[in-house]
C-alpha cells in the first residue's frame, strides 16, 4: 500500500514537473524576440524579406504589423530596416524614438519579387473568401489583381476558375482551365494546386457538368507530382469513367 501511493506521489510529481515546463515553453514561445528587419515597405506595408541561409537569397516575404504610429507613406517603395521587438501574430514594436532606417530608396528586384508572390497569394486567398460568402465581384477583382500581377502563374487562373464555377458562370470557369491546357502559364514545382481544381470538378459534377470534371481531373494528374495527387485525380477520373 505504501508503495503504491509512493508511486502516485512519484508519479503527480512528475506530471507536475511537465506541466510547469510547458507553461514556461508556452510563455517563452510568447516573449518578444529583439529583432532587426529588412525589408520594404509597399502599399503602406511593411514586408520582412527572409533570406536563404546557404544561398543569401530572397525566399520569403513577411507581411509585419509595425505597432507603433509611424506614417509608412514616407517610405513607400523603399527597402528600409527596423529594430525593435517582434512578438505573435508578426506584430512588431520599433525601439522608442525610432523610425525605419531607410536602407535604399528603391525596392530591389529581388525583395520585390517575393513581397509581390506574398500579395498574390493574399489576393487569391482574400478572393476564395469573398467567394464562399457570394461577393462575387469583389472575388473576382480580387483575383484579377492578382493576375495582374504575374499572369504567368497558372495556380491564380485556377483559383479564378474557381470563383468562375462557384458563381456558377461555368463557360468562364472552364475557359480558364482550357487556357492552362493551351500553355498560356506555367505550373509551380509542385504541380498545379490538385486540391482546388478537385474542389472545381466537384462542383462541375454537383451541376451535372461530367464532362467538365474529367477534363479538370485530368488536367490535375497530368501535373501532379506527389502521390496524394495521383491518387486524388485518379480516384475521381475513376468514379466519373465508371458512371
Amino acid at each position: 500500500m505504501l508503495r503504491k501511493n509512493a508511486v502516485n506521489v512519484l508519479i503527480s510529481f512528475i506530471l507536475l514537473l511537465s506541466f510547469a515546463f510547458l507553461i514556461l515553453t508556452v510563455a517563452e514561445g510568447s516573449m518578444p524576440v529583439e529583432k532587426i528587419l529588412d525589408g520594404c515597405v509597399i502599399g503602406g506595408r511593411f514586408f520582412s524579406v527572409y533570406k536563404d541561409s546557404q544561398t543569401s537569397v530572397p525566399s520569403k516575404a513577411y507581411p509585419i504589423r509595425i505597432e507603433n504610429d509611424i506614417d509608412l507613406s514616407f517610405f513607400e517603395g523603399k527597402a528600409v530596416s527596423i529594430a525593435g521587438s517582434l512578438l505573435p501574430g508578426d506584430r512588431f514594436f520599433m525601439k522608442k524614438g525610432d523610425m525605419p532606417k531607410v536602407v535604399d530608396d528603391v525596392c530591389g528586384n529581388d525583395y520585390m519579387k517575393v513581397i509581390k508572390k506574398e500579395l498574390i497569394m493574399e489576393y487569391r486567398v482574400a478572393g476564395y473568401m469573398e467567394a464562399k460568402k457570394n461577393n462575387f465581384e469583389e472575388a473576382l477583382k480580387l483575383v484579377n489583381w492578382a493576375l495582374e500581377m504575374d499572369k504567368t502563374l497558372c495556380d491564380t487562373f485556377i483559383s479564378r476558375a474557381q470563383i468562375y464555377c462557384l458563381k456558377g458562370d461555368f463557360v468562364s470557369g472552364m475557359a480558364d482551365i482550357k487556357a492552362i491546357k493551351n500553355g498560356v502559364c506555367i505550373a509551380g514545382p509542385q504541380g498545379h494546386n490538385f486540391i482546388i481544381l478537385e474542389e472545381i470538378g466537384l462542383t462541375l459534377e454537383k451541376s451535372g457538368r461530367n464532362s467538365d470534371a474529367l477534363e479538370v481531373y485530368k488536367l490535375g494528374l497530368a501535373a501532379c507530382q506527389s502521390d496524394m495527387c495521383i491518387e486524388a485525380m485518379n480516384k475521381n477520373i475513376s468514379k466519373l469513367n465508371q458512371r
